[in-house]
């Protein structure tokens, strides 16, 4: 038993989820993330139908999920001090 409680001390609650105080509610940091990727998928769909790039997509809402999951994924990477 002493074996396995080595292995149970990273679960210890002493560090807490990463979460921001927001209006008095603490909102997990990958929900941000995932509203900051959706933001710059927008902002990349505006550039890229005023480039008019858009009509040559293969498949539109594909391209639109797959850059804003990386968008989500990129955030919380610099959030979380990885890259």
């Amino acid at each position: 038993m002493a074996l396995f409680s080595l292995f149970l001390a990273g679960c210890s609650a002493t560090s807490g989820a990463p979460a921001i105080p927001i209006f008095g509610s603490f909102f997990p940091a990958w929900i941000i993330c995932a509203v900051g990727g959706i933001f710059l998928a927008v902002i990349l769909r505006a550039a890229l139908i005023a480039l008019r790039i858009d009509e040559h997509l293969p498949a539109p809402p594909l391209v639109y999920l797959c850059l804003a999951v990386s968008g989500g994924i990129g955030l919380w990477m610099v959030w979380s001090g990885v890259a």
